[in-house]
């Protein structure tokens, strides 16, 4: 029997109640975050900080309506329904807190879909950054934005997924050029850091990396978060960083950004390359700064 309007609200804000002050994140092992995994939906707590659980904003019932036709006409013939797993991050005192797929989890409830797949993420935390941050005494990092940047190749110019990733499903193509630019960087002084506003787990990313033999010095994920708590805890973040560092610089696709600390002027640097040109010109910009 579907679940109505009312029913889903009330059971949103029981959930709510029932979990605020004692709910924390917890990590989950290596093995949890590389498989998916399949649990039913009743087990699956709704996130309080997601604007599917606000009032004021609430659930979208037409997108609701449309997953369960999606659920009701593939059921029968035992296909999935969805194309990803719902994205959850593990909880104490028990369970999973949703991050992404609410509207899913509503339909599956709705439709009695059991179980339903899952995929258990580490985020990134305010505390993570901080013990990456300790692990430096440089006062120089360089960032890049994984979605844009890293995971974004140009004309077909990706880097060739290392022998040791084959055998397990790896969706990301790292453009051509990266790995050797982040040894650059490592070699002038600079801490590498990461960011991604999707759910990556942020041991899926350093793994990744370790399988060039990089070192990414810090990963930061999840920060598409449009959440009171995500944002207090993203500014929080900001003063992090410019307490530790001096120098920032930030390359995307286009152009190179420096910026000292302290001083009003920062330096902009258009990248003149594209393809496999693209990490060289980068080398090229920064080299500059040092002569």
């Amino acid at each position: 029997m579907a679940e109505s309007r009312t029913q889903l609200l009330e059971y949103i804000a029981d959930e709510i109640k029932n979990l605020k002050g004692i709910y924390v994140p917890i990590k989950a092992s290596p093995l949890e975050v590389a498989m998916v995994r399949k649990i039913s939906p009743f087990k699956l707590h709704p996130n309080p900080d997601d604007e599917f659980c606000n009032p004021k904003i609430g659930p979208n019932y037409q997108i609701i309506s449309g997953y369960e036709q999606k659920i009701r006409s593939s059921l029968p013939y035992d296909i999935p329904p969805f194309d990803e797993p719902l994205i959850v991050q593990k909880i104490t005192p028990g369970g999973y807190m949703l991050l992404n797929g609410h509207h899913r989890w509503a339909a599956a409830r709705s439709c009695d879909m059991d179980p339903v797949p899952i995929k258990i993420v580490n985020l990134t935390s305010e505390s993570d950054v901080q013990q990456m941050l300790s692990e430096s005494d440089r006062t120089k990092r360089v960032t890049f934005d994984l979605d844009e940047v890293v995971f974004s190749s140009e004309e077909g110019y990706y880097e060739i997924i290392p022998q040791s990733l084959l055998g397990k499903k790896v969706k990301e193509q790292i453009r051509l050029g990266i790995p050797a630019l982040f040894r650059f960087f490592n070699s002038k002084g600079y801490d590498v850091w990461v960011f991604s506003s999707e759910y990556y787990s942020i041991d899926h990313i350093r793994t990744l990396f370790s399988r060039y033999s990089v070192r990414v010095d810090g990963i930061v994920t999840g920060t598409g978060k449009k959440t009171a708590g995500a944002a207090a805890e993203k500014k929080s973040i900001e003063q992090l960083f410019a307490q530790k560092y001096k120098e920032t610089i930030n390359v995307d696709s286009e152009s190179v950004v420096r910026i000292i600390k302290d001083e009003k002027d920062f330096d902009h640097s258009e990248i003149s390359e594209r393809g496999q040109g693209w990490s060289g010109a980068v080398m090229d910009i920064v080299s500059a700064y040092e002569s």
